[in-house]
């Protein structure tokens, strides 16, 4: 498939997507949301694929929805903002991925900047950059099964205060609150989920699949079930 919005590479089990369009911020559009859910599901599809990051290209990671199709402009496809699979219907298939994902937020992220990457595994941010969940603002109820994940990164309470009150922290405090794992200086974010990324590439076949799955089910489970489910799961993975 050839991408207008995002650039794809790949080296050595690891697979790169960066948002590309710097000239507006790598703001969000539907064609650019198509484009992703492609990109995953073929990085997905290959047997030697491990890791995905998820980065921008230039000063911001991605400064939220496009104006102008929140003002309504179609996509190539004649599709308005939210009809498309990335915020209609990925989200659940975008974390159940067999791969280790990491959102590497290079700086500025707005609104899906956010929600759309909290499906991550793991997201590493720019300790100054700002991350703005500003839905009150505009009227839009946050989506993208953001009050499924913030509660349960952040806490119920201050999910409240962020989508509510504060609406906007840089990375050191999106650390501090565990809405990301990791914030580093800009230059370093990168090469960092990079890091991260090839290291996870070096795990056999199955296991980061089998892992993720054994820790869903352990969070949403007691004890017993999710012993149950590690047996189960060792099971399938041994060699």
């Amino acid at each position: 498939m050839s991408y207008q919005e995002i650039t794809v590479s790949g080296q050595e089990g690891v697979v790169l997507i960066t948002l590309d369009r710097p000239q507006r911020l790598n703001a969000y559009t539907p064609d650019m949301g198509e484009e992703l859910v492609q990109a995953i599901r073929d990085a997905a599809a290959a047997a030697d694929n491990r890791a995905l990051v998820i980065t921008g290209r230039g000063e911001a990671f991605c400064a939220g929805a496009d104006r102008d199709y929140l003002a309504g402009k179609l996509s190539r496809s004649g599709r308005k903002l939210g009809e498309e699979a990335f915020i209609s219907s990925f989200t659940e298939e975008f974390a159940a991925l067999p791969l280790l994902t990491i959102a590497a937020i290079n700086g500025a992220a707005a609104g899906i900047g956010v929600t759309g990457m909290l499906a991550a595994d793991i997201r590493i941010a720019a300790r100054e950059a700002p991350l703005v969940l500003n839905f009150a603002e505009l009227g839009i109820m946050p989506g993208m099964g953001s009050t499924w994940f913030l509660p349960r990164l952040v806490g119920e309470a201050k999910a409240k205060e962020l989508l509510l009150c504060e609406r906007r922290v840089d990375g050191a405090t999106a650390e501090r609150l565990g809405l990301v794992n990791r914030a580093v200086p800009a230059e370093e974010v990168l090469s960092t989920a990079l890091a991260m990324a090839r290291a996870a590439a070096e795990c056999r076949p199955g296991m980061i699949s089998a892992i993720k799955r054994g820790l869903a089910a352990g969070g949403d489970s007691g004890l017993a079930q999710a012993l149950a489910r590690e047996r189960e799961l060792s099971r399938e993975v041994r060699p």
